[in-house]
């Protein structure tokens, strides 16, 4: 079985619209992906690799239960140096493609000799990553399914004026987004028909720097939820759950529900009827395979809504985003599948603190108010922290099971 090297690379769309092997997240993504680098070994298989800078806790999962183990192995270059002599074949899997993730990929395998096979980027990739593609699935979705109401794609305007003109023509609130930001940034919501001069200069500053930006009307939402694919590059595409999630008010990604599928997919049946529910994962899985699935190998996320029609009704636009890569949802769903005791539920949440000290705090409470019950291997209840937590840590992953 070939053993995958997984490396957390968020924020990759923006490494994706720079371009360039070498590309600089900004500081806070730095952090991030410092921070949090030891997430993927959660979903991740036990003959699996994480690529970490450096292992700052070495007993960290030494620590966990121990029906949790065995997990896949944290590795620094100093770990890869001895597994080069191995004949391992070993893939590498970041968390989101880029120039820049891939390029570190072939700099490992060639500093430490590795067996290991890393994709070539495809131009292709750069186009798949950006919004107009999510439209364009949208309006396949929309043909496949006249008869549900589904919303029409978003309007793509490269002058100000364009903008202007839509909210002219159609209903307020609207929103704006640059094609490739993801997890709630990059939008900006407009509340009335007009707009002020704060707006013309975010959208003006988003059109220099990205070309383009689309408006669509904003929606009477209910309950943010995604569905999760695997595509295999040779044109098969498969669902591999559901994930319900929530997110601010100005639409930035606030945690995930964790539980099993049917207690999840339970309150969306209701709303919108079981058989509208399976219309839409089908459709969806159509487009992607027609859209995605010749050409990229790996996992998708499809971040959807339920909504309210004007006449109360309740919808859902199957189609908001896509995400090309590994998401918080697909997480959240291993650590329901791996983790969690048959019938319990509970969250799965990404934090940040902008004090040293607060995280370290809050993890400290949390774990001794909340302590981990294990039923027959599983989690039935408690507060279990996903990554290292020090006093100089900001951004925190953890799981909370009530």
């Amino acid at each position: 079985m070939i053993s995958q090297i997984h490396f957390f690379n968020p924020g990759h769309e923006t490494a994706v619209l720079v371009g360039s092997e070498n590309y600089t997240p900004p500081a806070n993504v730095q952090r991030m992906i410092r921070e949090l680098s030891y997430l993927p070994v959660w979903y991740a298989n036990s003959n699996d690799y994480v690529y970490v800078e450096e292992i700052a806790s070495p007993r960290f999962f030494s620590l966990k239960p121990k029906e949790f183990r065995p997990f896949a192995t944290l590795v620094t270059g100093k770990e890869l140096k001895s597994l080069e002599t191995s004949f391992t074949e070993l893939e590498a899997a970041p968390w989101g493609l880029s120039p820049h993730s891939l390029h570190l990929f072939r700099k490992l395998k060639n500093n430490f000799n590795l067996n290991l096979s890393v994709p070539a980027w495809k131009e292709d990739y750069f186009r798949l990553t950006g919004r107009q593609t999510a439209a364009e699935c949208l309006e396949l979705i929309r043909q496949q399914l006249p008869d549900l109401p589904i919303p029409v794609a978003p309007k793509f305007c490269k002058k100000i004026r364009e903008i202007e003109k839509y909210l002219i023509l159609q209903n307020a609130p609207f929103v704006v987004k640059t094609p490739y930001s993801s997890s709630g940034r990059g939008l900006l919501w407009i509340p009335e028909r007009k707009l002020t001069t704060k707006d013309r200069n975010w959208i003006e500053g988003a059109i220099a720097k990205q070309g383009i930006v689309s408006i669509e009307c904003g929606l009477n939402k209910v309950q943010d939820l995604a569905m999760e694919f695997y595509s295999d590059g040779n044109g098969n595409v498969t669902y591999e759950g559901l994930s319900v999630f929530g997110t601010g008010e100005k639409g930035a990604y606030s945690g995930n529900v964790l539980g099993s599928q049917e207690y999840l997919s339970t309150p969306i049946k209701r709303w919108v009827g079981e058989d509208v529910y399976l219309q839409i994962q089908n459709a969806v899985t159509d487009a992607l395979k027609r859209i995605y699935g010749n050409l990229y190998r790996g996992y998708l996320g499809v971040d959807m809504i339920v909504y309210k029609t004007k006449d109360g009704a309740h919808a859902i636009h199957p189609c908001i985003e896509i995400n090309m890569r590994y998401t918080m949802g697909l997480v959240a769903l291993r650590l329901s599948q791996k983790y969690l005791a048959p019938a319990a539920i509970g969250d799965f949440n990404i934090t940040y603190e902008s004090k040293d000290g607060e995280a370290y705090e809050r993890h400290r409470f949390m774990k001794d108010t909340y302590p981990l019950i294990i039923e027959n291997g599983k989690i039935r209840e408690g507060y279990l922290s996903l990554c290292p937590v020090t006093k100089e840590t900001r951004y925190r992953a953890y799981m909370l099971v009530m």
